[in-house]
């Protein structure tokens, strides 16, 4: 595990990916990697030059997560204490050490409390990061800083997705790589929006929340986790309001959508893009709410080692036709997968 995390943080995916391969036949296939790591180096390795540069910062980000340096334990026990604050207390009915797993793995508000309030990222930065994972990252200095906001959903495109600020106003648009598949228009989150070369983004999928808590996060950044901790302590709170954990969080290095719902997103939307008048679309809704949201699922889709491998072995013209026409509309690497695709298919014939 030491080797592995040496290697990622000279930014060496190759070293990397050997000793797990190495590892894992001598575990004699006993899952030991999570399996979300070895995609990310996955992906990493099949998609190269065509990875953008924010996907590396948000590697950085997962490498900092996992990090198991002795200056890291006291930040992982005070983020999992507020974890569990937020929540109202340890689950009585669950095993300890596997509540403390699932809080690692998984707790929005302990991954956010390790990497910023309590300093996480900056310090793997500044004590295990090379100059050149550093150099291929996009603007990481400057998410070390960046702020809880408080935001709205005003809506979407393909390519982008529309906030305001409920407190000043102010608009602000990030791409759109799936933060709006659970959120309907109206709706409120909190997150962090970062700057990239191409705009703005969230550094991972931002938390959906009811009005109340996204103006307190406006009005006070620095409080956030206190309004939240108010809100899932609330006499009239209701239930799944506020998903900090279980199955709806993951972090994504290409997609914000979540790990399970990619290929179920992938089959509504096929199913809609095919049979726009079928009424059994209804039923879809809480999946899929709106078309716009179709191009961040096939990107993400699209991006996954295994798609990348299926598609490697050919598509057939129709299939190829329809994914070309999605190509200026998804963001890298997927537009680019699209146009190499098509690239090959002429080559070849």
């Amino acid at each position: 595990m030491f080797a592995v995390n040496d290697a990622e943080a000279r930014g060496d995916v190759k070293s990397a990916l050997e000793i797990i391969h190495t590892t894992s036949a001598q575990l004699d296939k006993e899952q030991f990697w999570h399996p979300s790591r070895v995609e990310r180096l996955e992906q990493l390795r099949l998609l190269e030059a065509l990875m953008p540069r924010w996907a590396h910062s948000r590697w950085i980000l997962a490498q900092a997560m996992q990090g198991t340096h002795a200056r890291n334990q006291w930040r992982m026990s005070k983020a999992i204490r507020v974890a569990l604050d937020v929540r109202g207390g340890p689950d009585p009915g669950r095993d300890r050490e596997d509540e403390r797993i699932q809080i690692l793995d998984r707790d929005w508000v302990y991954r956010q409390t390790f990497l910023y309030e309590l300093g996480g990222l900056e310090a793997f930065l500044r004590h295990h990061a090379s100059g050149d994972l550093i150099a291929g990252a996009d603007r990481i200095w400057e998410w070390v800083r960046a702020p809880m906001r408080g935001l709205r959903l005003q809506g979407r495109a393909p390519r982008h997705l529309f906030w305001e600020d409920p407190r000043t106003g102010e608009q602000v648009t990030t791409i759109n790589i799936g933060a709006g598949l659970l959120v309907d228009d109206g709706e409120c989150v909190i997150g962090r929006i970062v700057p990239i070369d191409d705009g703005l983004m969230f550094e991972t999928a931002p938390l959906r929340v009811p009005e109340e808590v996204a103006y307190a996060v406006a009005d006070e950044p620095e409080r956030w986790v206190d309004a939240l901790r108010d809100r899932t302590g609330a006499p009239d709170r209701v239930p799944g309001e506020i998903w900090t954990h279980r199955g709806l969080r993951d972090y994504g290095l290409l997609t914000d959508i979540p790990y399970g719902l990619v290929n179920l997103a992938m089959d509504a939307g096929l199913h809609a893009f095919m049979n726009p008048d079928d009424e059994e679309l209804d039923e879809l809704d809480e999946l899929f709410n709106h078309p716009a949201d179709y191009p961040a699922c096939l990107a993400a889709w699209l991006a996954r080692p295994e798609t990348i491998a299926a598609l490697g072995a050919g598509v057939p013209l129709d299939g190829l036709a329809a994914l070309r026409g999605f190509a200026e509309f998804v963001h890298e690497p997927a537009a680019s997968l699209i146009r190499d695709l098509a690239d090959h298919h002429e080559e070849a014939a």
